[in-house]
């Protein structure tokens, strides 16, 4: 016990680096592989729209639910116990969720997933901040957020290079979904035996307390805060529903094939996950962090109504749609640590999470219902306007509001939002 030496080896952390990274991989393949099912459900299996977004709504409740204890768990029983139990529920929840025609079984598998899923995630970040902190974690998360977003752009080009499998109907996909959801389990027993082989040889750095939701105090945060909390509220209820009906709608509403339609999801999260550790970099030198949130939702603002009216290439809207899912996030999360004091952020940040969640379950089912209702379908692509519309409000009411930041930050009880990295006082 005290022949343990200090320094762990950095190829050590790597590997422990990676084997954390392959949960987060398939459990965002499994998260987005219902979307490529969701024409077979509606054509195939009688489906309604309303039904394609309960698979995205039950998921954001599961999610909502396990917040408010999960981070107890992870405390008490350890990041590696955590990670093996949350990555085993991921795994499951994807061959629950192909087991059955039932729409039922269906919906059960999805809130599974969820309930395995962001656990997972903190237990993970948790994890990571014991191997990386005093060294390169913010480069580790990147390196995490880029592997994970890998889980989604595989799944959303998966009509391309498992076309075979997808020629045999939906649920042959669904397995396939399940069997990549098999790295949630074995990422997370690969990082147990790591973890526990490291910490008879080595100093392991103890992570921090997880982030926990308390009440106390809520709205004694500042203005600032609260305007950062809508943007993220707006901006996430808009691009990942819109990510579940899209390739349906690309191809219902613009006569594209179902490769074509992938392949267009899939520029979404190439952008993100090679754009977003620059501009993190970028931001850090120049600041001008309210400007960037301002500019992202400027420049999202008309791509709804671009995909509803436009006759243009998809790749237009796609792409801006993609520089603005890069920039905002990458600006926003690292935001509320300059606008909350130290002790608060877990608070801060669980309360951004649960809205997030919240938001995008009630659009989810909301984008479902007003596509049942105004009839969109492949002989009717005119029913996906209105969708675009409720969208495009989303847009509006973050612009305003990422204008409101913008003017407060610019004021006397400004947070330092503008300034460059380490010039906060």
């Amino acid at each position: 016990m005290h022949n343990k030496q200090v320094t762990i080896p950095g190829w050590l952390r790597w590997v422990a680096l990676v084997a954390v990274s392959l949960t987060m991989f398939g459990s965002y393949y499994m998260y987005d592989s219902v979307a490529y099912v969701a024409k077979d459900f509606i054509e195939l299996l009688g489906f309604s729209q309303t039904n394609i977004g309960q698979l995205y709504t039950v998921y954001s409740i599961a999610a909502v639910i396990v917040l408010f204890f999960s981070g107890i768990f992870i405390d008490k029983y350890g990041t590696r116990v955590s990670m093996v139990l949350f990555g085993a529920i991921c795994s499951v929840a994807g061959f629950v969720t192909a087991f059955s025609d039932n729409l039922t079984i269906i919906l059960i598998g999805r809130f599974i997933l969820g309930f395995g899923s962001e656990p997972l995630i903190v237990a993970l970040t948790v994890a990571l901040a014991k191997w990386f902190k005093g060294k390169e974690l913010g480069f580790a998360l990147g390196i995490n957020l880029l592997i994970g977003r890998g889980g989604s752009y595989f799944v959303d080009r998966s009509n391309t290079w498992a076309s075979s499998i997808y020629d045999m109907g939906w649920q042959p996909v669904l397995y396939l979904a399940a069997g990549v959801g098999l790295l949630c389990f074995f990422g997370g027993v690969i990082y147990y035996f790591i973890e526990r082989w490291t910490q008879k040889r080595y100093v392991l750095g103890e992570a921090e307390e997880t982030e926990k939701l308390d009440f106390k105090g809520l709205f004694k945060y500042s203005p600032s805060f609260w305007y950062v909390v809508i943007l993220c509220l707006t901006f996430y209820s808009a691009i990942f529903p819109f990510r579940g009906f899209a390739p349906t709608f690309y191809q219902d509403a613009h006569g594209v094939t179902e490769q074509m339609a992938g392949k267009l999801n899939s520029v979404l999260i190439m952008a993100t996950m090679f754009a977003t550790p620059v501009i993190g970099l970028l931001i850090d030198k120049i600041g001008r962090r309210a400007l960037m949130m301002l500019i992202g939702s400027i420049i999202i603002l008309p791509v709804y109504v671009m995909f509803a009216y436009g006759n243009m290439s998809l790749y237009i809207p796609v792409t801006l749609m993609g520089i603005s899912f890069s920039l905002i996030p990458a600006v926003m999360w690292p935001s509320v640590a300059y606008i909350v004091e130290e002790r608060k952020l877990g608070t801060a940040y669980a309360l951004m999470t649960l809205l997030q969640q919240l938001g995008v379950a009630a659009m989810a089912w909301l984008i479902g219902v007003t596509n049942d209702v105004s009839g969109a379908s492949a002989s009717n692509p005119e029913g996906y306007i209105p969708g675009m519309w409720i969208f495009s409000i989303l847009g509006f009411v973050g612009l305003l509001f990422s204008f409101l930041l913008r003017r407060a930050e610019k004021g006397p009880k400004g947070h330092g939002l503008e300034e460059p990295s380490g010039s906060k006082n």
